[in-house]
């Protein structure tokens, strides 16, 4: 019998061994769980123990706090001195609620709690009496209240229930913790009694170690798949009994992929991945190698994107303060914005087109702007819509890109033996969907879309900047033409008035002749013929007197008529206003603002569109300016459901043989102009 245990213990020994160290684990593992188990519930205890603790602390801070409040309310009437007892009049209610709460679960009699919570709730009364009175203005009925120390009284009431309360609390604090240390004992007696029965048990398990050589080989055959499959596959089989090499082969692959994570990170995205080639690259696609490579593609993909939209940004901020700088000389801007704008795309050439009118009202593209070869150019052009790249360019009203320049189509050649552009440009300059001018730019080197697409979005603030000029030297001119044409209104009056004198002064002369006619009938006969030609004289005299006043009357009617024409014509609201400020001349861009004809807008003004204090305020500004007879630029917000930026320019004029004196005004919508500076503000901010 002994010789069949023995060898049923030599053939079944591991068996056995493993069962016995199972049953031990379990037995641990029970253990453990049951220690957890009672710190747990320790824990637990001590947790409710020490909320407990803090709600009474809490209790006491609220009658604290609503003791120093009304302390300190009663001496500075400040509201600002109220915060501790606004907080404690909000917060002890809850408190003692939870505090009860919390005392019956560890078992505590609430019932005694009553006596407490009545004085805490009387002396909150007797604080929020004393505040009200301060409130109400009998402070000294709050003193004597406060004098009567009413919160000693209600503390004596508590301290009872707080004795009894902390004594409870250290009771079962002390209780827990000799539960809990009695429970680690026990635990620990038996892990020791299991640990010495395990030992002969693992001494047996050991014998037969031997058999996880397989295993380990088994192992190292699935770390060796496994480096292939999710870290990198370079394509060469190794020894599976060649420990070391698989080892090595895992520690550089870890090593490759930090390295290259450290590349990528220091933003070095032409970095390669080692080993890496054609051969094995289909082998890599889908583990960690194969997505850190895509990884890095993506990476590098955004990152040239934000170099992108940086360079964009930062040319459409340096463009708008060259416009502002140079806004107010259409030449010198035109030659500045081409230069800049062939040197920041690194092109050779370029050339900016305006829309220009003969005085046949004949539509033509003339030439602003030239630069080539890092040099401003000198050359005269002009371009028939619908000639050439430039012309077809503006009819169709859309960007135009060749990639190989046509022979013969560049007219300007370098000097120092460069090469000539071989890729063309061609945007419009649209605003309003109405094209003002065309941008050529020619380059050696073709551009790229993010370059074509900037491009596009300048050439709108471009011509944007191009119709304020021309408004401003259209303004400019109208009012020359205007004091122009007083001037010669004025002569007319004076030569009109000369020719009135004159005939009256024919007419006396011929009334002194009918005269000497009666005196001498003797000689009518003789001076007959004299007189019949002197009264014809006087009648051609009276003929074309009347003939003067009638012209001089057409001709300011046609002025007015022509002025007005040419005021609808310009995209700015244009209008004149009397010196009683009421409107007697405006253009159809203040008429479609307004919502009205312009005949029913004539006679209003400022009072009869916005409330009274903005009118005033405007009515201010308008005579102020006619006081001082200077021109003035006026930033201006308008709100109609939206809000509206207006850009005006506002003059007095006087007209002295008309005896009229008023002003003349002009706006221009620059509400998308001021938006886009200011996302360009944010974005430097950002920066």
């Amino acid at each position: 019998m002994k010789e069949y245990i023995k060898d049923m213990i030599k053939r079944q020994g591991l068996k056995i061994s493993l069962v016995i160290i199972v049953i031990i684990i379990l037995l641990n593992a029970l253990l453990v769980i049951y220690n957890r188990n009672v710190i747990i519930e320790s824990s637990e205890a001590l947790s409710r123990v020490q909320t407990i603790k803090d709600r009474l602390t809490l209790l006491d801070d609220n009658i604290r706090l609503a003791d120093i409040g009304v302390r300190a309310y009663l001496i500075r009437q400040t509201p600002s001195l109220l915060a501790p007892y606004n907080n404690a009049i909000r917060d002890y209610s809850e408190n003692l609620d939870l505090l009860k709460a919390n005392l019956a679960e560890a078992g505590f009699d609430v019932t005694k709690m009553a006596v407490a919570r009545k004085a805490i709730d009387e002396y909150m009364l007797t604080c929020k009496l004393m505040v009200d009175l301060c409130d109400e203005g009998r402070v000294d009925e709050a003193i004597a209240i406060f004098e009567e120390d009413r919160g000693f009284a209600a503390w004596q009431r508590l301290i009872p229930f707080l004795q009894e309360a902390g004594t409870f609390v250290q009771n079962l604090q002390t209780q827990t913790r000799e539960n809990y240390k009695r429970a680690i004992d026990v635990i620990l007696f038996i892990q020791i009694f299991l640990i010495l029965f395990a030992i002969p048990i693992l001494i047996v398990a050991i014998l037969k170690i031997v058999r996880d050589n397989n295993f380990k080989i088994k192992v190292f055959r699935l770390v060796d798949n496994s480096n292939s499959q999710y870290l990198f596959d370079d394509g060469k089989e190794l020894e599976v009994r060649d420990e070391d090499a698989i080892i090595d082969k895992l520690v550089l692959n870890l090593k490759r992929a930090a390295n290259f994570i450290n590349k990528i990170t220091l933003g070095q995205y032409n970095i390669e991945w080692e080993g890496m080639n054609q051969d094995n690259k289909e082998l890599n696609k889908s583990n960690i190698a194969g997505e850190l490579l895509m990884m890095r593609d993506q990476m590098s993909k955004a990152k040239k994107e934000d170099e992108i939209r940086i360079w964009t940004n930062e040319g459409l901020s340096k463009f708008a303060e060259l416009i502002r700088k140079h806004q107010n000389d259409l030449h010198e801007l035109s030659e500045k914005l081409i230069a800049n704008i062939v040197e920041y795309l690194g092109a050779q050439q370029g050339g900016l087109f305006f829309v220009n009118e003969d005085e046949q009202k004949h539509k033509y593209l003339e030439l602003m702007g030239c630069y080539a070869y890092q040099r401003k150019k000198f050359l005269e052009k002009k371009i028939e819509i619908g000639q050439g790249m430039v012309g077809q360019c503006y009819l169709e009203g859309e960007t135009t890109y060749l990639t190989n320049i046509p022979e013969g189509y560049v007219e300007i050649t370098s000097g120092l033996g460069q090469a000539n552009p071989t890729t063309l440009l061609v945007v419009p300059l649209k605003i309003n969907e109405e094209v003002a001018g065309v941008l050529e730019i020619a380059s050696i080197k073709q551009f790229q879309a993010h370059q074509i697409e900037f491009i596009e979005r300048l050439a709108e603030s471009v011509a944007s900047a191009i119709a304020s000029v021309k408004i401003n030297e259209s303004t400019k001119w109208l009012l020359e033409q205007s004091q122009q044409q007083a001037e010669e209104m004025r002569a007319q009056e004076e030569e009109m008035r000369q020719n009135m004198e004159e005939l009256q002064a024919t007419q006396e002369q011929m009334h002194r002749k009918n005269e000497e006619v009666e005196a001498l009938l003797s000689q009518a006969s003789q001076n007959e013929e004299s007189m019949k030609l002197q009264m014809e004289a006087l009648e051609e005299l009276q003929e074309e007197a009347a003939r003067n006043m009638e012209d001089s009357e057409k001709e300011a009617a046609s002025f007015k008529k022509m002025m007005i024409e040419i005021l609808d014509q310009l995209p700015q609201r244009v209008f004149v206003k009397d010196a009683e400020g009421k409107l007697f001349l405006a253009n159809k861009k203040v008429a479609d603002f307004h919502g009205l004809p312009v005949d029913e807008l004539i006679g209003k003004s400022d009072y009869d569109f916005v409330d009274k204090a903005t009118a005033d305020q405007w009515r201010a500004q308008e005579l102020e300016i006619m006081k001082k007879g200077e021109a003035r630029q006026i930033v201006e917000e308008t709100v109609d459901n939206k809000k509206v930026v207006m850009e005006s320019v506002k003059k007095a004029f006087k007209i002295t043989s008309l005896h009229q004196e008023g002003l003349l005004g002009i706006q221009m919508d620059i509400t998308e102009w001021v938006e886009m500076q200011r996302r360009l503000e944010e974005f430097e901010g950002k920066k």
